[in-house]
């Protein structure tokens, strides 16, 4: 293992096993059960090859503090989140690496609320855990309680959605995701017309080369949306008729608008990735928008701690809604959008936003994060010197007459992420340009 490799801000995360490994595993679970002194652990996992090793050090650490382990099985993220409500959790650990490669493999810390582990949490782990990087594993007497969450799940979806016989015909790719089942027993239950995709692909469904097999499959099969999840299910992105990516600042909006209709509750929180459009889109429903930095965690302890924001969503791909406990859900999302577009508002809504805005699929440029910091400085005064409005929480955002970008560091992978959004293509694509000249220059 590799702790300071896999220690993200907010979680654990890293290539297995040369980061992530079971000794890490089992050193966690012994870690976290000094750190909180929970009395019920839950537990869960993804797809991955190595989640089911990878859970079983997991329980074994727990169980060797005496901590009582409830096991949910291979489940997605929203699942697991939603079934930390179901009883009196203090902690629940779920192992996935997110939307990163099948190479990789992770920890998501969940406290009751649900809610994610903060940044000071996670760093007071990562303390505690070098005093068990040697300590022998020892194969515990107590096993763990098997727990499904799936049946509720599925009944509490239906219900917040009210979706019968959408008319509309669907695609849908789930390949390596663990929402296969969840979702298909929902698509079954709600009498829509789909199909599975036969997809090689995996991961962050935002890369064009993980949409491939589902856009050609949609204009094979004539379908009239795709949709498409990472690999634990709590993202969620779209593609056209045309198998074409909806913008993300679109989806957002949508869904924004949609929550702001049918909610007493009119504030929306967003990340500063989001285009002008979303912004737009809010105030026109007589929402309030506020703004925080990238990272769905951000939005999550924003809607704990103000009730009145009825939604919450991140160009990610990662959308919120306060009346399922502010639970990041591709699938509730999912379902969402459909029922908007399959009454037309959607559609139309899309049609009318392509003609005024235009929004680039969000770029990842090669940049370790040690040289990140120089280049967003030399970015900044450069825009500053041409009079722009300019803002400096979370990278670099830089505002002009009719576009908006976001450069910022990824917190995970070494990337600097480039969203941008201007009134055409050619428009954008001249300013991205111009940004990877400054960026390379």
């Amino acid at each position: 293992m590799d702790i300071n490799s896999a220690f993200k801000l907010f979680d654990i995360r890293g290539k297995y096993p040369q980061e992530v490994d079971e000794r890490l595993a089992y050193s966690l679970g012994k870690s976290l059960a000094k750190f909180k002194s929970p009395k019920k652990v839950l537990v869960g996992c993804d797809t991955r090859e190595s989640s089911p090793s990878l859970k079983e050090f997991l329980i074994d650490g727990f169980s060797n503090a005496d901590v009582d382990v409830f096991d949910l099985g291979e489940a997605p993220m929203p699942v697991f989140n939603f079934a930390m409500t179901l009883s009196d959790y203090d902690l629940g650990v779920m192992v996935t690496a997110s939307h990163v490669s099948d190479q990789e493999n992770g920890f998501k810390i969940i406290s009751p609320g649900p809610l994610p582990f903060d940044q000071k949490e996670i760093t007071d782990v990562k303390k505690i855990i070098s005093e068990y990087e040697d300590e022998p594993i020892v194969v515990p007497r107590k096993q763990p309680v098997k727990v499904q969450a799936i049946d509720q799940y599925v009944e509490k979806i239906l219900e917040l959605t009210s979706l019968d016989k959408p008319k509309i015909k669907i695609a849908l790719d789930a390949t390596k995701s663990a929402v296969l089942t969840t979702v298909m027993v929902i698509f079954q239950k709600i009498g829509a017309d789909f199909h599975f995709v036969n997809s090689k692909h995996s991961g962050n469904p935002l890369l064009d080369i993980n949409r491939q097999d589902l856009a050609k499959d949609v204009v094979e099969t004539k379908s009239d949306l795709g949709v498409i999840w990472d690999s634990d299910g709590d993202r969620v992105v779209f593609v056209d008729r045309k198998g074409k990516l909806i913008p993300m600042s679109f989806v957002l909006g949508i869904l924004a608008s949609a929550a702001i209709r049918n909610n007493r509750h009119k504030k929306v929180a967003v990340d500063i990735r989001s285009g002008l459009v979303v912004r737009d889109i809010i105030e026109a429903e007589g929402g309030e928008l506020s703004i925080y930095p990238a990272w769905n965690t951000n939005i999550k302890f924003a809607m704990k701690e103000d009730p009145e924001i009825a939604f919450g969503g991140e160009t990610s791909g990662h959308f919120m809604f306060a009346d399922f406990f502010a639970i990041d859900d591709g699938i509730l999302a999912s379902l969402k959008f459909i029922k908007e577009y399959e009454g037309g508002f959607a559609e139309e809504k899309l049609k009318d936003l392509r003609k005024k805005y235009f929004e680039l699929p969000e770029k990842n440029v090669a940049c370790e994060a040690k040289k990140s910091s120089a280049i967003l400085e030399k970015l900044t005064e450069l825009y500053r010197d041409k009079n722009y409005l300019v803002s400096i929480v979370d990278g670099l955002t830089v505002f002009g007459p009719d576009w908006k970008f976001n450069l910022r560091q990824s917190v995970t992978e070494p990337y600097l992420r480039l969203n941008l959004e201007a009134r055409s293509q050619s428009q954008a694509e001249k300013i991205s340009r111009e940004i990877d000249k400054l960026i390379n220059g």
